[in-house]
């Protein structure tokens, strides 16, 4: 799908202006991805399995942390809010943080759960298998009190927020909805990547929700299978969250935009043309809309360009950012 030269010089404007650093407060679930790769030439005598020769070990910062990433790779600062354990994973975890020149100076450390980590076993293109090490209980009130003061503290000065539910324990509703009032009494944007297990009530109080065809059709109730039914499904939950703003990602069909006081749905193609790796691609379009709203954009200019960002993204392996050179380069390439 091509570009039309107006919105090529919308968002040639708007990438001008994305060199103007932003603090973006990222709240939510985080997580340590630990890839190891190798190459698979024989099944294994003890049991039906293949046996991965490992050729390669490699550590990258997952779930709301990718985000924060994201946001770092745009030019932009990240506050990173999140629960680690007292492990070795954690210990990991902070060091990949500043190596990616991310602050760990706001996370919050409750010494009795594990800090979420995803193993992947991957040969050539294949994930053979993924081990999750986590702990899904809520948080302990002392963690969940130093949460609360913390982001007294910071949703204040932060420019945009965005709250990320992995459903692991941290965001119960009393911290969604500090978080939530917080940004109220101080007029900021909150955006949300819902969970579909998280009733659509929990996230009252969001500008906008980016929840993918699975996540809305759990959250709306209804199951999307055509235009009408997606209509439906966007009109269910802008109606349950009281939210002004709903973008449902549709993977190969691009973007389904949902605004109150306007009829309807804008459908914004996607733009990809290889897709080597889909993982990921949530946290590019909630960054670069992010920014971009902050910037002061139309709904609709921030979701095209995110949905260009996210079309770069899919065309790498597993979960990764996406600079504001690719986008230019991008948007270059397909208007």
């Amino acid at each position: 799908m091509k570009l039309t030269l107006e919105h090529k010089f919308v968002l040639e404007r708007m990438l001008a202006r994305l060199k103007r650093p932003q603090k973006v407060l990222v709240v939510g679930d985080v997580g340590l991805d630990r890839y190891t790769v190798g190459a698979v030439d024989r099944i294994s005598p003890e049991a039906p399995v293949p046996i991965v020769r490992v050729e390669s070990e490699f550590l990258k910062l997952g779930l709301a942390a990718n985000v924060a990433d994201n946001i770092r790779a745009l030019g932009s600062e990240p506050w990173l809010v999140g629960v680690v354990g007292s492990d070795r994973v954690a210990q990991d975890f902070r060091k990949v943080l500043r190596a990616e020149k991310i602050s760990d100076s706001h996370l919050i450390v409750d010494s009795k759960r594990r800090t979420v980590l995803k193993e992947r076993i991957v040969s050539e293109r294949q994930q053979l298998l993924r081990v999750d090490y986590e702990d899904q209980g809520i948080i302990a009130d002392a963690a969940s009190a130093r949460l609360a003061r913390k982001l007294e503290k910071l949703v204040p000065r932060a420019d945009i927020i965005i709250l990320e539910d992995y459903c692991k324990g941290m965001l119960e509703p009393s911290v969604v909805k500090q978080l939530f009032s917080l940004a109220r009494k101080h007029r900021k944007l909150v955006l949300v990547d819902p969970n579909s297990k998280s009733a659509a009530a929990l996230y009252d109080g969001a500008s906008l929700l980016t929840p993918n065809t699975k996540e809305a059709e759990a959250l709306s109730g209804v199951r999307i299978i055509d235009d009408a039914s997606l209509a439906r499904a966007g009109a269910t939950i802008l109606r349950k969250t009281r939210a002004p703003s709903l973008i449902i990602t549709r993977g190969k069909d691009g973007m389904a935009l949902f605004e109150k006081g306007t009829r309807g749905v804008r459908h914004i193609p996607t733009y990809a043309r290889e897709v080597y790796d889909v993982s990921g691609a949530g946290d590019t379009v909630i960054s670069v809309l992010a920014l971009a709203l902050g910037l002061g954009a139309a709904m609709d200019d921030a979701a095209r360009l995110a949905n260009l960002a996210a079309a770069i993204e899919v065309g790498k392996r597993g979960t990764a950012t996406v600079s504001v050179a690719e986008i230019r380069e991008a948007l270059n390439l397909w208007a």
